[in-house]
């Protein structure tokens, strides 16, 4: 009896933990996206009002 609700808390416990963990993943993974973006665009932007370089000459 013991040994069965062991299991059943184990099993509970670890369909918890890899459920969040895909949910953590996801949230990492949509900031590095989103960072990436923002450094694209930053590279695309110019660095002062006096830069005329055209995005294609960086």
């Amino acid at each position: 009896m013991q040994a069965a609700l062991e299991d059943n808390v184990m099993t509970f416990g670890n369909s918890i933990i890899s459920s969040s963990l895909g949910g953590a993943e996801l949230f990492v993974a949509a900031l590095v996206a989103c960072g990436l973006l923002m450094i694209a665009i930053s590279a695309l932007l110019p660095k002062d009002s006096n830069d005329k370089l055209e995005w294609w000459e960086r």
